[in-house]
C-alpha cells in the first residue's frame, strides 16, 4: 500500500512539473509511512522544511529528501527520458520502469551496521616457530644414560632446534563475536578456538612419559620428528576499523589470549621402527599466554601471536621456550 501511494505520487509530482506548478509535500523520510499532503499550491517558494525533512521544487525537478524528480533528459544520458526519478544518491543504479519514457533509479544507502556481529569457524594458517629463553647452565645428572638432561655442553636451542620451513601453526576458531563500542570504529573482538602447533624437529628427540625427564636424545635418525600440541583458546582484543562502511577496508586489532593444553602427540617415522605416535603431556605447560594482533584489508589479513610463558613446566625444567606464530587469517570480520 506504501509503495503504491509512493508511485502515485512521484508520477503525480512529474506531472505537476511538466504543468510548472509548484506543489507543497509533507514526506517522513525517517518512519516506514509516507504522510502527504497536495491540497495547496504553494506560490513563490520552491523549499519547505518540515520535521527536518526538505521538499525542494524547482521549474523542472523536485526533490524529496533522498527522492528526485526530473523533468526532463539527463545531460549524461544517451537515452531520450522525459522523466527520471533517482532514489539515493548519484551512484545509484538505473531501472526501467513499465511507464512510456521514464527511468527509475534507485539507490541504496549504507548498511546499518550491527552492535553486535557473529562469525563462524575462521581458518588460519601460518608459520610456527619459538623463542630460546633457557638459561646457559649445564643439566644436572639422571640416572637413565639417554636422558636429555645428561647431555654434555650448556643448554641452548640447538637441543630443539626446528625445521622452520616445515613447522606450523593450524587455528580453527569456532566462533567469534565483535561489539560495537565506539561508532562501529573500535570494537571489543573475542571468541573460542583450538590453536595447533607443530613443532618438526632437526635432532633425534624423543617425547615419553615413561622416562624421567620426559624428553631423551635417541639413538636413531627420523625422517620426521614432529611435536602437536593443541590448546582450547579464548582471544579477546580492541579492534579498529576507521571506515565501517567499508567492506574492503583498514582493520586492525590487538589484545590477549589465553589457551587449555588440551593434548601433546609426538609422531616419528625411521627406517628402523617405522611410523610412530606417543601421546601424553610430557611435562607440557598446562596453560598458554600470548599477545594477540591481526592486521589486514578485507577478508584477508596477517594474524600473530607471542606466548608470554613457558612452552614446558618450568617448575620442573631448565629450559625455556616462548612459542609464536605468523600467517595468514581468512574472517569475515
Amino acid at each position: 500500500m506504501i509503495q503504491k501511494l509512493l508511485f502515485s505520487f512521484l508520477f503525480m509530482g512529474a506531472g505537476l512539473i511538466s504543468q510548472a506548478q509548484s506543489i507543497t509535500a509533507i514526506i517522513n523520510t525517517k518512519k516506514e509511512a509516507f504522510k502527504i499532503s497536495v491540497d495547496n499550491l504553494l506560490h513563490g517558494a520552491d523549499t519547505i522544511v518540515y520535521n527536518n525533512d526538505t521538499v525542494r521544487v524547482g521549474t523542472d525537478t523536485v526533490k524529496i529528501g533522498s527522492i528526485l524528480i526530473v523533468n526532463k533528459k539527463m545531460p549524461t544520458e544517451n537515452r531520450n527520458f522525459k522523466t527520471t526519478i533517482r532514489i539515493g544518491d548519484s551512484s545509484a543504479r538505473f531501472f526501467n520502469g513499465d511507464f512510456k519514457k521514464t527511468k527509475i533509479e534507485i539507490s541504496k544507502g549504507p548498511k546499518k551496521l550491527k552492535n553486535l556481529e557473529t562469525n563462524w569457524w575462521t581458518f588460519d594458517l601460518g608459520f610456527a616457530n619459538y623463542h630460546d629463553k633457557s638459561p646457559m647452565i649445564y643439566w644436572l645428572m639422571d640416572p637413565l644414560p639417554n636422558n636429555l638432561s645428561i647431555y654434555p655442553g650448556p643448554l641452548s636451542s640447538k637441543s630443539f632446534s626446528l625445521n622452520n620451513k616445515k613447522s606450523s601453526n593450524v587455528n580453527i576458531w569456532v566462533v567469534q563475536q565483535k561489539l560495537n563500542l565506539y561508532q562501529h570504529k573500535i570494537n571489543l573482538k573475542y571468541g573460542v578456538g583450538v590453536e595447533m602447533f607443530n613443532f618438526r624437529f632437526e635432532k633425534p628427540i624423543s617425547f615419553r612419559e615413561d622416562i624421567s625427564g620426559f624428553v631423551k636424545y635417541d639413538d636413531v635418525v627420523f625422517s620426521k620428528n614432529k611435536l602437536l600440541v593443541k590448546y582450547l583458546t579464548i582471544p579477546v582484543q580492541i579492534n579498529f576499523k576507521p571506515n565501517p562502511n567499508l567492506k574492503k577496508g583498514f582493520y586492525a586489532s590487538v589484545g590477549m589470549s589465553a589457551g587449555y593444553l588440551m593434548n601433546a602427540k609426538n609422531k616419528q617415522i625411521s627406517g628402523e621402527r617405522g611410523k610412530e605416535k606417543f601421546e601424553g603431556n610430557f611435562n607440557l605447560n598446562d596453560w598458554r599466554v600470548a599477545t594477540i594482533g591481526e592486521l589486514g584489508v578485507g577478508s584477508i589479513r596477517l594474524y600473530g601471536s607471542y606466548g608470554m610463558t613457558n612452552l614446558f613446566n618450568k617448575s620442573q625444567v631448565f629450559y625455556d621456550m616462548q612459542p609464536f606464530a605468523l600467517g595468514l587469517r581468512f574472517s569475515k570480520f
